[in-house]
């Protein structure tokens, strides 16, 4: 059991060490501290939604505490540090309208994001003893892809919303919808590609190559233990 531990931990702390936990924690406080200074300027706007940006970065380590969802670091920083650049940055702090295409590059971003997330989801299924079945390299970073698309689709329907009804200025029109997406395509694709050769390559996923293995093992030798 000890090795069993061993090797989850490893799959969970990869990329994991004293820069990228500082750069991790550092963005969470720059925001709290952000929502305090728009308090005590006034700027109740932007107080509330700095606040409610700074519960969107705290989300993806909840869900992991709390569903014990085994979310490598990796992906977890990569979606703090999407919310981060986005919404915090680009959005409140304006850095869309001063840097030029820093919204497609953060798009970019969450594509390489939410590709990871979806190879991730989809080895979950891959190695489940409820489905178990057997997925091609080609099928799974075909999956990622549209995974990736799926959720930025509907990011910019949630974006068009909110501009709907609080009149705000997320998106700029359809061609920068459909460049937002193309972005987003894009990163998925270069993800996904990478994925697809390493999986070839080692028969196996990224990032979570032997964790659901090494659960089955766990609860045989727990049930046999029991009986």
């Amino acid at each position: 059991m000890g090795f069993l531990k061993s090797h989850i931990r490893e799959i969970e702390d990869a990329y994991r060490n004293n820069a990228t936990l500082f750069v991790y924690y550092a963005m969470r406080v720059l925001v709290v501290l952000a929502a305090i200074l728009f308090f005590v300027r006034g700027d109740w706007e932007s107080s509330v939604g700095t606040l409610l940006v700074a519960v969107l970065m705290s989300l993806p380590s909840f869900i992991k505490r709390t569903y014990r969802i085994y979310l490598p670091f990796a992906i977890d920083f990569g979606l703090v540090l999407f919310i981060f650049l986005s919404l915090f940055l680009g959005g409140i702090d304006d850095f869309y309208g001063f840097i030029p295409l820093w919204d497609k590059i953060v798009h970019f971003q969450s594509g390489l994001v939410l590709s990871g997330t979806g190879f991730v989801v989809i080895y979950l299924l891959n190695e489940s003893e409820q489905t178990p079945i057997e997925l091609s390299p080609g099928f799974v970073a075909l999956f990622a892809v549209v995974f990736s698309l799926a959720i930025g689709a509907v990011w910019e329907m949630v974006e068009f919303t909110g501009d709907a009804i609080f009149h705000s200025h997320w998106q700029m029109g359809n061609a920068d919808t459909m460049w937002d997406l193309i972005a987003d395509f894009g990163g998925a694709i270069a993800f996904s590609v990478a994925g697809y050769f390493w999986m070839y390559r080692h028969k196996r996923l990224p990032f979570t190559p032997v964790f659901l293995k090494f659960m089955q093992q766990a609860r045989k030798v727990a049930k046999r233990v029991s009986h």
